[in-house]
């Protein structure tokens, strides 16, 4: 099962422009309004006057140039400077400083490519099984979050190590050593790998207290991993930022700013906001081989959003995304059941005013990689507001009975409504 395994760790090299339509995606093409492509598909304040044109006003923060490896590319920080009455140039040093540390916080602590001095991070504890380890807070609580929901995503690292490689693929020859849905061979290793990713008695991360874990590995898997050349026993992997923009919206708040968002660029929205100010949130949705804006969600206040797709949008989907001269687009999305790929959707929209991205995305994970959409399911997680917005037919299915959807999509092909379901 031993694979060749491309180099991974560039998170830190700034593409030339934020976000682009990739020339390899020649099939999908968005329709739509390209702003918020611009910003990661996050949530944009409306009125902002001040856009990028001055010292205060809104503007985009970013990691130092000079910072050690860090995750700052696959997020955008946009926050209202000079809006608490400080100086504006003081604010914007400030936060500058704080993201910055934050980001390469977040690259130590979530990276299992290789090991941080001082850090037991992923990396670490997945070279030590079976042995107590004490590891941050933060990483500590991401796991706490997973054991809460019994989401079992991470488990399936082995499956990922080797599917990853499918996205850097050169042409469709080179998939063969990849994708178990063109395997035989590869499909049965894919399924062993699920069983024991299923199997609580073949590997769980158990949390002791005191920020103290221990990775529990049986010796059948062990022996397994050791015979197949298996180094990744847990990867958060497309689960990633939404737990570090989780992390970074909260080392954000305990810091007092909140007049801002993150987003990731692969669909992860933390609104810190409290302010009544006006945000939007574009819902898409792929019909056919086409991406269209469906309509826009308005809101105010501090709103976590998940946006799930099985289409790329941008450049750096390159990495989460490859799609075939027949049209067929493989994405990032294992299921438990075999390790396969699947989705019920074309996409996905999820939200909370209340619980952050990562728990929102554990949440709506198994409803999405399905073979199909649990409606019911969904619409029972409102009483725990959670909420979603998902397409069928062009008609947006919505499970909040509060929410504001504006400009549906009307065109010469397609037209959008909105519904509400429970």
């Amino acid at each position: 099962m031993n694979r060749t395994v491309k180099n991974r760790n560039t998170p830190n090299v700034k593409p030339v422009e934020k976000v682009s339509l990739s020339e390899k995606h020649v099939k999908v093409r968005l329709a739509a309004v390209v702003l918020l492509l611009l910003l990661g598909a996050g949530a944009l304040a409306y009125g902002v006057a001040g856009w990028l044109g001055g010292e205060s006003g809104w503007r985009e923060i970013e990691v130092s140039s000079s910072a050690e490896m860090n995750y700052g590319e696959e997020f955008v920080f946009l926050y209202d400077i000079g809006s608490s009455g400080v100086s504006a140039a003081t604010e914007s040093r400030a936060l500058e400083k704080l993201y910055t540390e934050a980001s390469v916080q977040a690259y130590r602590l979530f990276n299992n490519d290789q090991l941080q001095e001082g850090v037991n991070n992923v990396y670490y504890i997945n070279h030590h099984p079976n042995e107590r380890i004490t590891v941050d807070e933060a990483l500590y609580e991401a796991f706490a979050q997973i054991q809460e929901t019994g989401s079992r995503y991470l488990y399936l690292a082995p499956a990922y190590e080797i599917y990853d490689n499918l996205f850097y693929s050169n042409d469709d020859s080179e998939l063969v050593n990849f994708d178990p849905q063109l395997n035989e061979e590869l499909r049965e290793d894919f399924q062993e790998i699920a069983d024991f990713a299923s199997d609580p008695e073949a590997i769980d991360l158990e949390l002791l207290g005191d920020n103290q874990i221990c990775l529990k590995v049986s010796e059948e898997y062990l022996a397994y991993a050791n015979e197949e050349y298996i180094t990744d026993l847990i990867d958060f992997y497309w689960m990633k930022n939404a737990f570090i923009v989780d992390y970074l919206a909260d080392v954000m708040t305990k810091a007092g700013y909140t007049a801002g968002s993150l987003s990731s660029y692969d669909g992860f929205t933390r609104n810190l906001d409290e302010r009544d100010v006006a945000y939007s949130f574009n819902v898409y949705d792929r019909s056919g081989q086409k991406i269209y804006p469906a309509a826009v969600m308005e809101y105010s206040g501090s709103r976590s959003i998940v946006f799930l797709r099985d289409y790329p949008m941008n450049s750096l989907d390159d990495r989460r995304y490859y799609e075939r001269k027949n049209g067929e687009i493989r994405t990032p999305y294992l299921s438990l059941d075999d390790a396969s790929q699947k989705q019920a959707l074309h996409n996905l929209v999820a939200y909370s005013d209340e619980d952050g991205c990562a728990r929102l995305l554990l949440l709506a994970a198994p409803l999405y990689i399905a073979d199909r959409f649990e409606k019911e399911a969904a619409a029972e997680l409102a009483s725990d507001n959670v909420y979603f917005i998902f397409s069928e037919e062009q008609v947006l299915n919505c499970s909040d009975p509060q929410i504001v959807l504006n400009h549906l999509y009307q065109g010469e092909d397609v037209s959008y409504q909105a519904v509400l379901f429970e």
